[in-house]
């Protein structure tokens, strides 16, 4: 008996042993196929992937929506490097069918930059590669493990080799970074999370929202404050798939937040909601940032807990009993009754931002906070009390401490002028808003009817708040022909799918339809 045990117990040592040695090498093996994506993802926000295919690059050369993004230098950049090394058969047979990441790193002197970074196939000797390169006339040697790549006579590209991974960019910089690989990236266990989702996808694209501040404080001229302050603490990732086409740029995908304290984390587990509130939006509206849910009053429970985490439901909870002390109205009451599904909040082109709230009875709202308002006019009301919206609204609503409103067809406006009021009004009731516009419709039938949250921006209506918001180099590629200029909409859609976000990311043109030689002779 002792023996059988004995034997039993060695066999299952051996076996354990060989599962350790197997998996064991089963993980270095996977730490080495993953090191090209370790360089690429170091203090990266954007990641763009595919991979290192002929046909890739014949379908994305007839993508020249692609490169007007990019802008004209990036591009020629790019082309120019491919010639270089990929349409060289020679060094492309070290990296054909390789997976190529182009990260978006911030410079130095208030730029952007991009790395690329691919891995040498693992089967090929990185010593005959470096041999390769050696007797290449546009390549030369620099330093050890470090080449340059004349481009043409003015510009040269760094080429970085470490261990199988191949760094590529005109910053230095970013060549010494990259080889700077972080043992836990939290950005790169998400990419290799999803790789499953990437499967036949032409290309994808990767966002790292914690490291957008890096990317914004070189893009924009102030602080990270306003509506991007929530970037400071954007615990989040997405992984969105290319679509081609000719007509739009269109990602589709996933954005999943990590941080249990984010307010979008109380749109989650929400069916997508049918929307119309933006309907009522002016024709010149910049930009709005949308949220819906099925039911406010099971909507608010989840904002309670929210404040409670934050440490701030005892003011929210102190504001409405003191309006109910003052003024004998019962802001519960009010607000669990007779609001709706959806809210919004939205930037004119005059910089002036408003919000409104969807109710189900206006009329009947309107008369239950008169106690709580004074008078402007007939159509324009103050709150007497500050923190009303914020308290039953959350974050959207903290820069409309005590604002003017108004009440239209079921949805209560507010801004913090009355005159932004009015203004609204003026572009409501004459019609000019911003559903009518083609651009607006053109765009909005390239993405689903449904959301939680949707982020809009009218690029021409944002203008004025670029130029005064953003760095001048990047304002100039944002208004110039061969660049964003004719873009019309950036639109960020997220639908909830228990705890992720079903993505589309679009950034759209409207062409006007060519009217018929034989119809226009007519007028």
């Amino acid at each position: 008996m002792k023996k059988i045990i004995i034997l039993t117990s060695a066999l299952l040592l051996g076996v354990a042993f060989m599962a350790y040695l197997y998996f064991s090498k089963l993980g270095i093996d996977n730490d080495a196929k993953d090191l090209a994506l370790q360089s690429a993802t170091n203090n990266a926000a954007l990641v763009f992937s595919f991979r290192n295919d002929k046909s890739f690059y014949d379908i994305i050369e007839g993508q020249h929506l692609i490169q007007q993004v990019l802008g004209k230098d990036k591009m020629t950049l790019l082309k120019q490097l491919k010639a270089s090394i990929i349409d060289d058969n020679l060094l492309n047979r070290y990296v054909k069918d390789q997976q190529v990441y182009i990260s978006v790193l911030p410079d130095s002197n208030k730029t952007l930059n991009f790395l690329i970074t691919l891995q040498i196939q693992p089967e090929n000797d990185i010593k005959k590669f470096y041999g390769q390169l050696k007797i290449k006339k546009v390549v030369s040697e620099k330093a050890k493990d470090l080449f340059t790549v004349k481009i043409n006579d003015s510009l040269s590209v760094y080429l970085g080799v470490h261990g199988q991974v191949l760094t590529a960019s005109t910053s230095l910089k970013l060549i010494n970074d990259a080889n700077v690989r972080l043992t836990e990236n939290p950005f790169t266990e998400y990419i290799k999370e999803n790789n499953h989702q990437i499967k036949n996808v032409l290309a994808n694209i990767y966002i790292n929202f914690n490291q957008a501040p890096l990317l914004l404080k070189n893009i924009i001229a102030g602080n990270i404050n306003g509506e991007i302050a929530l970037f400071n603490q954007q615990n989040s990732f997405a992984v969105l798939n290319y679509n081609f086409s000719r007509e739009k740029i269109l990602f589709n995908g996933s954005t999943e937040l990590k941080d249990q304290h984010n307010y979008l984390k109380l749109f989650e587990n929400t069916a997508a909601q049918n929307t119309s509130i933006q309907n009522i939006l002016p024709d010149n509206t910049a930009n709005y940032a949308l949220y819906a849910y099925d039911d406010y009053r099971k909507w608010l429970r989840k904002l309670n807990t929210w404040q409670e985490k934050k440490e701030i439901l005892s003011k929210t909870d102190a504001v409405i009993k003191r309006v109910k002390n003052d003024y004998r109205t019962d802001l519960n009451f009010i607000f669990t009754n007779y609001t709706k599904n959806q809210f919004i909040v939205f930037q004119l082109s005059t910089s002036e931002k408003l919000g409104a709230i969807s109710l189900s009875d206006g009329e009947k709202t309107k008369q239950l906070l008169l106690d709580v308002s004074t008078d402007y006019n007939d159509d324009i009301k103050l709150f007497k009390s500050a923190d009303i919206l914020y308290s039953y609204f959350g974050e959207p609503f903290k820069k409309f401490t005590r604002p003017y409103y108004t009440i239209v067809d079921n949805n209560l406006v507010v801004a913090n002028n009355a005159s932004t009021v009015q203004s609204f009004l003026n572009h409501y009731k004459n019609n000019r808003l911003l559903i009518q516009t083609p651009q607006y419709l053109d765009a909005m039938n390239e993405i689903s009817t449904t959301s939680n949250v949707s982020y809009y921006i009218n690029t021409k209506n944002s203008a004025d708040i670029f130029r005064h918001n953003i760095q001048l180099s990047f304002y100039r590629h944002l208004r110039a022909d061969s660049g964003l200029k004719s873009f019309d909409t950036f639109c960020y859609q997220m639908s909830a799918d228990k705890n992720k976000f079903i993505t589309n990311l679009l950034l759209n043109k409207y062409i006007q339809p060519e009217i018929p030689d034989s119809l226009s002779n007519r007028y």
